[in-house]
């Protein structure tokens, strides 16, 4: 499938924009010999507002490219997060939140160097009502247009259903915008049939979209295959990451796999690397590229953004390193790691 030489329309885009329906406050603690149970230092190596949309605005700032960045937030920490994005974004971030009468939800990881661990807690997040859903509706229904790529990234708060997302990603194709999803293994089943110009996927929500097993690098090709091919969906394109392996990419006309190599002693935090790596998608995309220079990309800002000491901070020399070590391959010629 890959041999055949490849010209691909590269969509007009001249706007991007990320919704955030359940934002966080990420602190990262680092804590050597982590155990469970017991009385430990630590050390807060680092804190800022993020959620997954808000991480991609971020980080596609980084990148020179602007955005637009929506979504619900906590009325106590709207100016923290106004005044974060608009720092951190120097500029190329529009911030239009939507404050809800809640407090905003707090994500913890707990990083153990000695152990090369990572641990997770999250909050469920702040439940929204009725009315605040109608209006994040109708944001994203104004922001949606030709030339408009919306992402709506993250899990869905207390308030917000399924079928509310679904609405969002049509009337995102109604008028005229590109869809892209980067959501969780518990909504995805819910939204087989509804249009996407993009589907972002890691092996267990790739499973639970395509209803298919993703345990080897051989069950996510044929899990992406058979979602880029199936006659009932409308995903046009599917990016399905893999850890360390790397990630592939499939649409109807073009099969790709790409990796870098990267000693694992330099990785010191995965948090939001797949954001990161969506984010230098989208910023090749918008700026004219192909998929295969935006896979690289992505790959090169997830890298980096790993072996970041800093987190929510990625260096550009780091990108421009591991931009050139990206391998990026048509997926027939390339065996699995």
């Amino acid at each position: 499938m890959g041999g055949a030489p490849y010209h691909e329309r590269v969509p007009y885009v001249d706007r991007l924009v990320t919704v955030t329906l359940n934002p966080a406050v990420d602190r990262v603690l680092e804590v050597q010999r982590f155990r469970i149970g017991e009385h430990q230092p630590s050390t807060l190596i680092g804190g800022h507002p993020a959620g997954k949309g808000v991480n991609v605005s971020r980080v596609l700032a980084m990148l020179g490219v602007p955005s637009v960045c929506t979504g619900f937030v906590g009325r106590g920490e709207l100016g923290m997060f106004e005044e974060y994005l608009e720092r951190i974004g120097q500029g190329r971030i529009t911030t239009q939140l939507l404050v809800v009468r809640a407090r905003t939800r707090d994500n913890i990881t707990i990083t153990d160097p000695v152990d090369d661990t990572e641990t997770h807690l999250r909050d469920a997040g702040f439940s929204v009502q009725r009315e605040d859903v109608l209006r994040a509706l109708s944001k994203a229904s104004m922001l949606s247009r030709e030339g408009a790529v919306l992402c709506f990234c993250g899990s869905l708060p207390p308030g917000v259903t399924r079928g509310d997302l679904r609405t969002m990603l049509h009337r995102t194709a109604e008028s005229g915008g590109l869809a892209v999803v980067d959501t969780g293994a518990k909504v995805l089943p819910a939204l087989r049939c509804d249009p996407m110009y993009l589907a972002k996927l890691n092996a267990e929500e790739l499973a639970a979209f395509a209803d298919l097993p993703t345990d080897t690098f051989e069950e996510t090709v044929r899990a992406a295959r058979a979602v880029v091919h199936d006659p009932r969906r409308q995903v046009r394109n599917v990016v399905a990451t893999r850890g360390h392996e790397g990630a592939v990419f499939l649409n109807k006309r073009i099969e790709l796999v790409g990796r870098v190599f990267v000693h694992p002693g330099r990785i010191a935090s995965t948090v939001g690397s797949g954001d990161a790596l969506l984010a230098g998608l989208l910023a090749v995309r918008a700026r004219g590229g192909n998929w295969r220079e935006a896979l690289r990309k992505g790959l090169a800002v997830a890298t980096a953004n790993a072996v970041s000491r800093e987190p929510g901070t990625i260096g550009a020399e780091d990108v421009a390193e591991f931009e050139t070590a990206a391998t990026v391959e048509n997926l027939e010629s390339a065996a699995p790691a």
